[in-house]
């Protein structure tokens, strides 16, 4: 059993998606870096402990928390306001506290009388709680009110004359400090607040340095989005981050925009990887909420794309090395994170470039964490003109809608714009060929070389099979990104085998690819015969991938284990 108070060290935790503390000893108030934990999602259960003190406000930082079990303690206070922010909260439990005060009006907030039963006040509109306009007794409620006006009296009385005192020297302190003092006056006040997580700084610190850097957000801007400005700040040290300001609006846009913000700090805390832009911290405050990444000097692909002078630049082997590098990423998204992690928004504004035009997949604000071998159900995401074409009618999203609009970047990379005509005409070039020619870049000569010809060839094929309308049939993303990987000598072959294909390998191309041997070729028959068969759908589905893959690829002795001749 553990016993004690939780330690402030629980904020390092900030990959946990699951936490249950019940039914041990712990005591004392709840520390405020609870609201670290970000990625947290299942559960919180902290139920059956000894915990005092007050709700923190910070609870509302949880904003992908499902269920929250605070129940059984002595915690006291009101309910914070900032419940309200825990979008996705379904189930809270509070009862068996000393608790107080009006309910948050949120649907979680609007269960049974059972999760918030046995407390010292609490009012609100459910069944057996006493409505809040509403005061536990007459006789009290006139005690108050009398005493309340004596107050009043001595309180007008005491401050008549400092009041007059306090405004003209506030109307003077004010005219002198003017907006610089202003900020100086906020931070003052973050002096005793830990609302800076960063992980490679000081956070105080480099949040001084930004707000100096930026000139409280009034300066350098670099970029525009539809809820967030992004800053060009050089901090003292000489290094130069991009800051990602939430711009919201709107009462209606506040919610969905602080999810997003809490999302892609879950999301990018949990991943590393050369093609993924690098979260260095974050601030989370009711003035301020922004993200500081690293900076990339070439901005975004689209940008790029869309100046000649940019354009020419990215040559036809550095947009191979682009297609690649994004290939790369989202299979490790996709393939090496646990649980698979679907980006969701697959486009040029959201691939950043280096001064080596070296391409980083950003912006995680819609990615999605995935159970293997599910679907999850949910809102369409993502830009017009790269969402795959049945997700905005099941919206059931899977790794196939990164595959979708990964294909439509590679044709948009090679075209040098959006490939809107060629994706609508699709379906009625089924009976003829796509020519290379017909897709390249003007602004760009030939290419100079056979091997890079035939690697821009091969990426033509791979982006059109991952536009097929069934999303079954496009490949995985680790499929596609070991295709890249071949040889040009490899991938002139397989482009050989993909003649009768135009924009998937059906059925009938992977039976053209089979007549290349004597024999038709199924998954039991090329199985190693000294292992046990597959015991699940799972590993018998990337069987078959891999030995469509490596009939497409001519590497059929890989499959075999023996030489087919």
């Amino acid at each position: 059993m553990l016993s004690g108070p939780i330690p402030n060290q629980i904020g390092n935790c900030i990959k946990l998606q699951f936490m249950s503390l019940s039914k041990n000893g712990l005591n004392g108030s709840i520390p405020d870096q609870i609201g670290y934990l970000v990625a947290l999602q299942t559960l919180l259960d902290l139920s059956y402990n000894s915990l005092t003190g007050e709700i923190l406000s910070e609870f509302g930082k949880l904003v992908n928390l499902e269920n929250l079990n605070l129940s059984h303690n002595n915690l006291s206070g009101s309910i914070p306001n900032s419940l309200v922010d825990m979008v996705s909260l379904s189930f809270i439990d509070l009862s068996y506290n000393d608790l107080e005060g009006p309910l948050p009006n949120t649907k979680a907030f609007n269960s049974s009388l059972k999760s918030f039963a046995n407390n010292k006040d609490l009012c609100g509109e459910i069944q057996g709680l006493r409505a809040c306009n509403t005061s536990l007794s007459p006789k009290n409620s006139s005690q108050k009110r009398e005493h309340s006006r004596m107050v009043a009296i001595i309180v007008t009385s005491s401050i008549s004359l400092l009041s007059l005192i306090f405004a003209v020297v506030g109307i003077i302190a004010l005219y002198r400090r003017g907006r610089q003092g202003s900020v100086q006056e906020y931070k003052s006040q973050l002096r005793n607040e830990n609302i800076f997580s960063i992980w490679n700084f000081d956070g105080r610190v480099v949040y001084e340095d930004i707000i100096n850097a930026t000139e409280d957000f009034n300066e350098y801007c670099i970029g525009v989005g539809g809820s967030a400005r992004v800053y060009k700040a050089k901090l003292p040290s000489g290094q130069v981050v991009a800051v990602k300001k939430l711009s919201t609006t709107t009462e209606t846009t506040e919610i969905e925009d602080r999810k997003s913000f809490m999302n892609e700090i879950a999301t990018l805390t949990e991943i590393r990887h050369r093609n993924i832009v690098k979260l260095y911290g974050y601030c989370s405050h009711e003035r301020h909420k922004f993200l500081v990444y690293e900076f990339l000097e070439r901005g975004s692909l689209a940008n790029v794309l869309s100046s000649d002078k940019e354009a020419k630049e990215l040559d036809w082997f550095k947009r191979v090395e682009v297609i690649r590098s994004v290939a790369h990423a989202l299979s490790y998204m996709h393939h090496s994170c646990m649980p698979p992690i679907i980006h969701r928004d697959i486009s040029s504004k959201n691939v950043l470039l280096n001064l080596e035009l070296e391409a980083h997949v950003s912006d995680f604000g819609t990615a999605r964490f995935l159970k293997p071998n599910t679907s999850r159900w949910t809102s369409v995401a993502g830009t017009y003109g790269y969402i795959a074409p049945k997700l905005a009618y099941t919206m059931a999203v899977t790794e196939k809608c990164d595959v979708y609009s990964f294909g439509v970047l590679a044709i948009e990379v090679l075209m040098g714009s959006h490939p809107g005509e060629l994706i609508s005409s699709l379906k009625s070039l089924v009976d003829q060929r796509i020519e290379l020619e017909d897709v390249l870049d003007r602004r760009l000569s030939p290419p100079s070389s056979q091997k890079i010809e035939d690697e821009l060839n091969s990426i033509l094929k791979l982006a059109l099979w991952c536009l097929c309308v069934d999303p079954q049939s496009r490949p995985t993303m680790s499929a596609a990104s070991q295709v890249l990987e071949i040889k040009a000598a490899f991938q002139a072959a397989a482009m050989e085998l993909l003649e009768h294909s135009t924009t998937c390998v059906t059925g009938e191309t992977i039976s053209s690819l089979k007549s290349l041997v004597d024999q038709r070729l199924e998954l039991e028959d090329v199985l190693y015969h000294r292992l046990l068969p597959p015991s699940g759908q799972k590993i018998e589905d990337e069987l078959n991938s891999i030995v469509k893959l490596a009939l497409w690829c001519g590497a059929y002795v890989l499959i075999y284990n023996r030489d087919l001749s």
